[in-house]
């Protein structure tokens, strides 16, 4: 099983030192060369420790880069919907090889499930790796406060996440 991930979610499982989890869900992770060159590139040139983590992925060949092209008409759609280039990328990339899509922003996930695709954010990534038991319900909520840290989180979805970790 594959995902598809935009730069957030390797961005924040990065930093809370849970990128593994991805490994562990979904085996191999595609992205993008934006994706690599904000993520790893941009990442080490202002220093970001979570920058050498995800590099390091790529040498080992877990994270895979591919190009892919949209059609120009899923392109004028996601640009209609307000979305950046690279997540329209990620989303058609999910689509095309029916794929989930790992996206943290709301409108990407909202135009991905439009079309189908199966979306999970870091936060649903923390809760998987619980529900499988592959992090305890300890580290899990751990993990949950350092997300809360590290991106913004609404109170609303911080606490319906914790509830579903407290009730594992």
């Amino acid at each position: 099983m594959k995902a598809a991930s935009n730069s957030g979610p390797l961005i924040h499982l990065a930093r809370i030192g849970m990128l593994s989890l991805l490994r562990q869900l979904y085996g191999e992770i595609l992205i993008t060369p934006k994706v690599e060159d904000e993520v790893v590139h941009k990442g080490k040139q202002k220093g970001y420790p979570d920058a050498f983590t995800v590099e390091q992925a790529i040498e080992v060949g877990w994270i895979r880069t591919v190009e892919i092209t949209p059609p120009q008409r899923f392109a004028a759609l996601a640009a209609q919907a307000g979305l950046h280039p690279a997540e329209a990328k990620i989303i058609w990339l999910a689509h095309s090889r029916k794929i989930t899509a790992l996206l943290d922003d709301d409108p990407a996930r909202k135009f991905a499930r439009l079309l189908g695709v199966k979306v999970r954010g870091s936060i649903g990534v923390i809760i998987a790796g619980a529900k499988r038991q592959l992090i305890t319900k300890q580290k899990a909520l751990h993990a949950l406060d350092q997300l809360a840290e590290t991106m913004y989180l609404d109170t609303k979805t911080y606490r319906t996440a914790r509830k579903t970790l407290e009730k594992l």
